[in-house]
């Protein structure tokens, strides 16, 4: 699809077209990858309140469908590049405390296998062991805690690696990889119960057997993936009724990209990358102002303004009801059932990004709706329901546009014989009902008629939709259809 890239506001928009022109990637793959670092730079500390009370994180997920070529790698390296630079920063700044941490563990370690094992002999020699316990107690209260940094991008797709992120650091991370099929593929998305736990915003407990439970409070956590059309399908198809019970690919904002290749070329211009800058300059800027070192997060629940109300409540009853049987979105109710909040969670970043801490004001409102509704038609349109065509219908496009090619071939021949669609016409239809029924379909459609000749079926060709050259004289116009006789 067209991403909807002027409901962005004018920064991310500039921004967005910027790259389109410096990189020549699809339009689609580049704003997702912008709102995509936009919402990791804030999930951190922003929640978004909706009208009516809920509330809940900013995190969003991504899937873009780009054929490969598309240049999704040079895209997300360098729209990104502002996350990375953090991280680096990020994790040289933590090391000492890490050295730190390491060396005070090891000492406590010691001390506590010795009060243990002193333990250990005041119960063999039956002596008392009262003071010793009571000395373990107190040092378990005393164990080194682990510094939280801020490692936002994960590399390791497995649940464990994410789950051990989550817990070690702050709980805010993202995925993101231009090879989504090795994502999808990962051991992470082998059970779905965890992506959506943490989408959600769930705290997550995950008991080892031989390590320590693994404790997740409120994380914040989105996945951000390019894959090819094969490969989704493969995964799809490997899931089967899973995605659809869990709501898996609901909580993804999904778009198929317009591929680019065999229109890309160099002019030689300089493009300016002052927005392009500029854009990376407040993601950088945002995170840090608000991701401190070893702190916990001091959470910002940014509320609607009352006249922003409206726009998310319409919205919201709009795709509701649209849920209903016989409704527009009555085949992709998962999907349709979250786009309030997606859009909830859109607008935040958007109003967070433009103006920092302030209410929804009713333009950056309508911005998520609309880039919301957006994906929700892009969602409709790969995932709801196909209507089913006839068979007969089918085959009579499949014989019309073989008719069409004969015409051209013969120099605009105005009829065909019958048992010449059988040996010489498309290979399904050289079976005899289906060939009646399609021909049956174009004689009603008007598009052809059946003449009896000698013994002869003949069919004769519509001029108004085939390139016949000097039709029969006994050929009334306009083109009536069945004759008189025998079909």
């Amino acid at each position: 699809m067209n991403f909807p890239t002027f409901f962005l506001p004018p920064l991310l928009r500039e921004s967005v077209l910027a790259t389109e022109r410096i990189t020549q990637a699809p339009e689609s793959l580049i704003a997702s990858a912008h709102l995509s670092v936009a919402s990791l730079a804030c999930q951190h500390f922003l929640r978004v309140r909706r009208p009516g009370g809920q509330e809940g994180p900013v995190s969003l997920s991504f899937i873009d469908i780009v054929p490969s070529g598309e240049r999704k790698t040079t895209v997300y390296k360098d729209i990104f590049q502002p996350i990375a630079d953090f991280q680096h920063e990020e994790e040289m700044r933590i090391l000492p405390q890490i050295d730190n941490y390491h060396l005070a563990l090891s000492e406590w370690e010691a001390e506590i296998k010795d009060l243990y094992r002193r333990k250990s002999s005041l119960k063999k020699s039956g002596k008392p062991t009262q003071a010793v316990q009571d000395e373990i107690e107190q040092m378990l209260k005393e164990k080194p805690k682990r510094p939280k940094g801020f490692k936002l991008l994960v590399q390791d797709a497995t649940a464990e690696a994410v789950a051990q992120r989550l817990h070690e650091e702050h709980p805010t991370a993202a995925i993101v990889s231009s090879e989504g099929g090795v994502v999808l593929e990962s051991a992470l998305f082998r059970s779905l119960g965890m992506f959506n736990s943490l989408w959600s915003n769930e705290d997550l407990e995950i008991a080892r057997r031989t390590k320590e439970t693994l404790k997740i409070i409120s994380p914040n956590f989105g996945v951000t993936i390019a894959v090819q059309e094969e490969v989704l399908k493969k995964f799809l198809k490997r899931k089967g009724s899973e995605l659809h019970n869990s709501g898996f690919m609901s909580r993804f904002l999904i778009s198929q990209a317009l591929p680019k290749r065999g229109t890309r070329i160099i002019t030689g211009e300089d493009i300016s990358r002052t927005r392009s800058d500029e854009f990376k300059a407040r993601v950088t800027e945002i995170l840090k102002a608000t991701h401190i070192f070893d702190a916990p997060a001091s959470k910002y629940v940014m509320e609607y303004e009352p006249p922003a109300y409206k726009p998310w409540i319409d919205f919201f009853n709009e795709t509701e009801l649209a849920q209903a049987p016989g409704g527009s979105f009555a085949d992709i109710p998962e999907a349709a059932s979250k786009i309030g909040e997606q859009a909830a969670r859109i607008s935040a970043v958007l109003q967070y990004f433009e103006h920092g801490p302030s209410p929804i004001n009713v333009v950056n409102a309508e911005r998520g709706i609309n880039i919301a509704r957006g994906h929700l038609m892009q969602h409709k349109e790969i995932f709801g329901a196909k209507p089913e065509i006839p068979q007969d219908e089918i085959d009579a496009g499949s014989l019309g546009r073989w008719l069409f090619k004969q015409c051209e071939r013969y120099g605009g021949m105005s009829r065909f014989r019958r048992n010449e669609i059988l040996k010489f016409g498309p290979a399904a239809l050289r079976n005899t009902v289906r060939r009646e029924a399609a021909l049956i379909f174009m004689v009603r459609a008007g598009h052809v008629r059946l003449e009896f000749s000698n013994k002869t079926t003949f069919v004769h060709l519509n001029p108004e939709f085939f390139p016949v050259q000097n039709p029969p004289a006994w050929f009334p116009p306009p083109f009536s259809g069945l004759p008189s006789g025998r079909i």
